[in-house]
């Protein structure tokens, strides 16, 4: 146990430790150059560190140059570099790293604010056997990789069922295309078979014909034999007419010429028809051309009478000229009007748009600054989560209180001066910064059991005092500073709210701490020696100065002002209600604009509709004036158009005549071609070749033109209606079900690797890792409960997690209940106050104590914030536990104890004595001493201690 008053340096054996063992200094939470712990106005400190080992002891030198933060290290006398010494600490299993091995003053609040999982890895590290953390290290490992086969397998079946659907959307496709396919097949079979149908009609037709021609040949032979004596005559001339035999082979060679060319006569005839059609069109429109022509003369006559007799009403009208003088004078005296307020409207357009534009720009500066408030919540919610969350909650629901409540702090706090803003930031914690701030202690209740209980959102929250303090003087006026280098005090750097400004000044003395430039720095020894100087900065430090009780010594820390992540981004809260009020004036303005506007185009309305009247009164009055003149005018104009409509009449009985002429010439003609074509179509040719597969498909049509037409129409419409449709859908169906296929299988594959990754996975992690952890986990809830009890309060540790596969979601859960009334709650930043926090703490170190495998621990103040009757149970526990033969070595470190205390005889007491009016070591007496103070205890009628 080291005990020692605030300020001796107790925390220095503390630094030193770490240091000493190649720690870092982010662990302590100090300066974060090693050169800032060396004392003040010393070029160097040293370190010397022995640790016990069976195999011989090993000894650690350390030193530590200001000037450029260098170290000059050495092991057991030997110089070497630091990576050595690490790997030498690592192998003695010295974590100063863990908070639950080596917890600095500055790092006691941190413990609590450790999550499950990072306290499970702590504790691993800290009482685990060695290769508990590197098996949990693998499973993390194994489990990412898991999540990536589990990825894949998804993949595939989600790209497997895709496919699947896409082609059960084709597959109807598909079957509407092999359907067409099907009607097109009959088609074409019905379109090969029609000219086998009409050449069969055609043969029958032949046939009959043939008939007739052999029944004619038999009458011709009956009237031969009736009329005798003619026979001879006719037998002499058909000798003559008895062609010889290569005649008939002309005459055959003729015939099959012609049939070749009757298709081009029947087209020669359709012709001659078309031609015919078209004669008969050009007279049909001749004719309907001279009806309309006939119509429109008729049309015009009635015209011309209808005006005649128009003209003959119309007698002497008044003369309308005076009138018409007076309506253009009103006219003239409107437009005038108009254009007055045309220049008006011009004019408020005119400020209307710069108007406009300057609201536009104001828009835009809102904008900006909205923006740069926007850009502080963004980091608001990269940094706590939960607070951004409650803060989104307390804007939609900010009417349930009462009093003024205000969003966190970085929020409403506006610096004035960018290069103020780390100043400000590291004066006041982030756990204050991110704090909401109410006026009345029940709204705070009222949201803390909102977002804290109900919505279980880790956020922080201020009562601001009663009494505000936002307006409290500095102990001393800043011109009194001015000679050592202070030009202001941190509350003038920056703007707040009431409240939040109150709340800074009772708690962070922000109207008392001086802000200093390198003057300050320059004189610093000076500075320090002022008796009201408490805290102060200079350009890039911050200094504490403290004041023995006892001695009246000055100690002081400083440590570097790190540059502001949150409060760089300012915005004038003046300026923007300046613009915001700019913006109202300018939205006043244009909504006056706008009813001027209004106003002038009413005006303008009725002058519109005046102007209409006066116009349409001008028009009449002009037409009246006019009428009769206009009249005789159209009546001329309808009587020349009419002579001319009478001079191009049409001479129909002519164009008729001309008609009938060319009919007769085109008939002519197709006469010749039919006679040609009559003796050309005396030959057939049959010769069709016909697969036997048509044969036996054409048996199944029908055997009529008549009903291959329908069938043929039918199955044309059939086929039109699959529209859309190509081979290529066919295709694709095709390719994709060989993709399925072979989908299947990799699916299959990847299926079977993940469920024997998962079974090999699960049988390690539960043989090698969960069950010891498991067992490691009940014994510190063992000891942990056992505490709890011993001090009449509750408290338990488990193991958490959510899925027992997400092996990097396991955490270690601490629930603890100091008063009956309550329930177990979490261990948290937040839920406990600073005194439970500390029990909680402590009692969990303890639990670890004999389960423990490194060589010692420390504990820097942990008792500071606890009430006297827990900070002597905890005394007692920690006395029996960590004075057992088989524990490690652990230091408790402590600026204060309370009375009649119980010891033991395997502790250590040193009394850290440090200041100007101490004795030089060679002169205690510590005899000496103790007689006194057993003299003294007499005295006053109580027994001390020996």
């Amino acid at each position: 146990m080291i005990v020692g008053a605030n300020g001796t340096g107790k925390s220095s054996i503390v630094c030193a430790i770490c240091l000493g063992l190649a720690g870092k200094t982010a662990i302590l939470g100090r300066g974060d150059k090693v050169g800032l712990y060396v004392k003040r106005g010393c070029p160097k400190g040293f370190i010397e560190i022995e640790l016990y080992k069976k195999s011989g002891n090993v000894v650690i030198n350390r030193e530590i140059h200001v000037e450029n933060n260098q170290t000059l290290w050495m092991l057991n006398g030997r110089h070497c570099n630091q990576k050595t010494v690490e790997e030498e600490v690592k192998a003695l299993r010295i974590q100063v790293s863990n908070l639950c091995q080596f917890l600095p003053q500055e790092k006691v609040g941190e413990f609590a604010k450790m999550s499950k999982i990072e306290l499970l890895e702590a504790t691993e590290k800290s009482v685990g056997p060695p290769e508990m953390y590197q098996y949990h290290c693998e499973l993390k490992d194994f489990r990412n990789k898991e999540r990536q086969l589990e990825s894949a397998v998804k993949e595939k079946a989600s790209f497997l069922e895709k496919a699947k659907q896409r082609n059960e959307r084709n597959k109807h496709d598909v079957n509407r295309y092999y359907e067409k396919k099907r009607h097109m097949d009959v088609i074409e079979l019905l379109e090969k078979k029609k000219p086998w149908v009409e050449y069969e009609t055609t043969l029958k037709e032949h046939a009959s014909v043939k008939k007739e021609r052999e029944d004619a040949k038999n009458q011709l032979i009956a009237l031969k034999q009736a009329q005798a004596p003619m026979l001879n005559k006719i037998q002499e001339i058909d000798n003559r007419l008895k062609p010889t035999e290569a005649q008939i082979k002309a005459k055959t060679v003729a015939i099959k010429e012609a049939s070749l060319k009757c298709k081009q006569k029947q087209d020669q005839l359709d012709r001659k028809h078309k031609e015919i059609d078209d004669i008969k069109q050009t007279l049909r429109l001749k004719q309907m051309e001279e009806e309309d022509h006939q119509k429109r003369i008729s049309n015009t006559r009635r015209t011309i009478e209808d005006l005649k007799a128009e003209l003959a009403k119309v007698g002497d009208q008044p003369d309308v000229t005076p009138r018409i003088n007076v309506v253009n004078i009103e006219l003239r005296r409107i437009q005038e009007e108009r254009a007055k307020i045309e220049g008006d409207k011009g004019d408020l357009r005119r400020e209307k748009d710069n108007l406009f534009a300057e609201s536009k720009m104001l828009e835009r500066k809102l904008n900006d600054m909205n923006n740069m408030m926007n850009a502080k919540e963004e980091k608001l919610r990269g940094r706590h989560r939960d607070t951004y969350t409650a803060l989104q909650w307390l804007r939609k629901n900010r009417h349930l209180f009462e009093g003024n409540v205000h969003e966190p702090m970085m929020l409403v706090i506006n610096v004035k001066d960018h290069r103020f803003a780390k100043y400000v930031e590291n004066h006041i914690s982030f756990h204050d910064l991110r704090a909401f701030v109410f006026q009345r202690k029940d709204d705070m209740e009222k949201f803390m059991t909102e977002v804290r209980d109900k919505m279980n959102l880790k956020v922080n929250s201020i009562s601001a005092p009663e009494e505000s303090c936002s307006k409290r003087p500095p102990s001393r006026n800043i011109e009194s500073l001015r000679r050592f280098g202070f030009f202001t005090y941190l509350r003038e750097m920056f703007d707040a709210p009431d409240e939040v400004m109150s709340y800074l000044c009772h708690q962070y003395k922000v109207h008392d701490v001086p802000v200093g430039k390198e003057q300050t720095k320059a004189m610093i020894k000076t500075v320090i020696e002022e008796p009201y100087l408490r805290v102060f900065y200079t350009t890039d430090e911050r200094y504490t100065v403290k004041r023995s009780f006892y001695s009246n010594k000055i100690s002081t820390s400083n440590s570097a002002v790190h540059a502001s992540q949150y409060l760089t981004i300012t915005v004038d809260a003046e300026e923007k209600g300046q613009q915001e009020q700019k913006m109202k004036a300018c939205a006043v303005q244009l909504q006056q604009i706008d009813e001027q506007m209004k106003a002038l185009q009413k005006e303008a309305a009725v002058l519109d509709r005046r102007d209409n009247e006066l116009l349409a009164e001008k028009k009449h009055l002009c037409e009246l004036k006019g009428k009769k003149r206009q009249l005789e005018q159209k009546i001329s104009t309808k009587q020349d158009s009419l002579r001319q409509m009478e001079q191009s009449a049409i001479d129909l009985t002519k164009i008729e005549e001309d008609t009938n002429v060319k009919i007769a010439a085109v008939n002519s003609q197709k006469v010749a071609i039919v006679s040609a074509l009559m003796a050309q179509m005396k030959v057939w040719i049959k010769n069709l070749l016909m697969s036997a597969m048509i044969a036996v498909a054409f048996s199944k049509l029908p055997d009529t033109l008549d009903e291959i037409e329908a069938m043929l129409n039918e199955e044309r419409s059939r086929a039109e209606c699959f529209t859309s449709l190509s081979e290529t859908v066919v295709d694709e169906y095709n390719r994709r079900e060989q993709e399925i296929k072979h989908l299947e299988k990799e699916l299959e594959a990847k299926t079977n690797a993940l469920n024997t990754y998962r079974q090999n996975i699960t049988e390690v992690a539960k043989e090698r890792w969960l069950n010891p952890l498991k067992q490691l986990v009940e014994q510190i809830n063992d000891k942990f409960s056992d505490f709890f009890r011993s001090m009449q309060c509750a408290g338990e540790v488990d193991l958490h997690s959510e899925n027992e596969d997400e092996y990097d979601k396991y955490g270690i859960r601490i629930r603890v209940k100091f008063h009956s009334s309550t329930q177990l709650h979490e261990l948290t930043a937040y839920h406990q106050s600073g005194g439970e926090r500390s029990v909680s703490t402590m009692l969990y170190l303890m639990a670890l104590q004999e389960l423990n495998r490194c060589p010692f621990r420390v504990v820097d103040e942990i008792n500071q914030g606890m009430d006297p009757i827990n900070e002597r149970r905890v005394f007692d526990i920690v006395v029996r536990t960590a004075c057992k033969q088989t524990v490690s070595q652990y230091f408790f470190i402590t600026p204060k104890l309370l009375q009649n205390l119980q010891y033991a005889e395997e502790m250590t007491i040193l009394c850290v004595h440090n200041g100007a009016y101490m004795l030089p070591p060679n002169q205690w007496d510590e005899k000496a001493f103790i007689k006194r103070y057993t003299k003294r205890k007499s005295r006053q009628g109580s027994g001390g201690q020996k």
